[in-house]
């Protein structure tokens, strides 16, 4: 069987190139306090990798209100929370790079690697460039012209298309379980960061701290993949 061949690397934003799930959750547990509704360990492990829309309807369902609201005013309520979370974006520096980050980027950039930002939120070109990412990422994708988020495919299409590879040759770096889900369902080969299993990953690393070219070719090589400069 001939090997396949990496051509590009996919990157999610939220617990992949940075810590920004916490801020996320903050903003959400404020929403939630004042919806009058509890927050709980349930929903901080479950709303992790879910669009602003159904992160809402989640913790309405937490306690039977799902159809509390109107549309209008879901989308008042998810604004809401996107200006409570773009306050913590314009406090992060590169000091919120998760820990490997950096060098495996490096090493990528160096191999001659294309890079895409697979990222479904509107502010990640915001948080990108507080993060001091931007020169490893001139490719992100605009997220106000998805028509679905994940688990749907298409933010991994588009990152796919944006540095003009075939998914099947990329591989994605995703840390939630819709994440793994959109990637596979573009074709890409999937890496989980997770201390715990994500279903349906290709391969996994407890974390950031193990990147780097020679992990991806071990924990990708039972694959019959080859990840050599380009």
């Amino acid at each position: 069987m001939q090997a396949r061949q990496l051509r590009g690397f996919l990157f999610d934003l939220h617990g992949v190139l940075a810590d920004s799930w916490q801020y996320h959750l903050a903003s959400w547990q404020t929403v939630a306090q004042e919806l009058h509704i509890p927050w709980t360990d349930q929903l901080a492990a479950t709303l992790p990798g879910m669009s602003r829309a159904d992160s809402l309807l989640t913790i309405l369902a937490s306690v039977g209100r799902q159809n509390a609201f109107s549309a209008d005013q879901r989308q008042m309520i998810t604004d809401h929370e996107n200006a409570l979370y773009r306050q913590y974006v314009a406090a992060l520096t590169p000091a919120n790079r998760l820990p490997g980050v950096t060098a495996f980027l490096d090493e990528l950039v160096a191999a001659d690697y294309p890079l895409a930002l697979a990222s479904a939120s509107t502010n990640a070109p915001a948080e990108i460039a507080h993060l001091g990412l931007d020169r490893y990422f001139p490719h992100i994708v605009a997220a106000k012209d998805l028509k679905a988020s994940k688990p749907a495919p298409d933010v991994y299409l588009a990152a796919a298309a944006l540095i003009h590879q075939n998914p099947a040759d990329c591989v994605a770096f995703e840390d939630t379980v819709t994440g793994v889900q959109a990637a596979k369902a573009a074709g890409c080969l999937t890496i989980g960061i997770n201390q715990e299993r994500l279903p349906q990953a290709d391969a996994m690393l407890s974390s950031t701290r193990e990147l780097s070219l020679s992990t991806v070719r071990r924990v990708l090589g039972p694959l019959n993949v080859q990840a050599e400069s380009l």
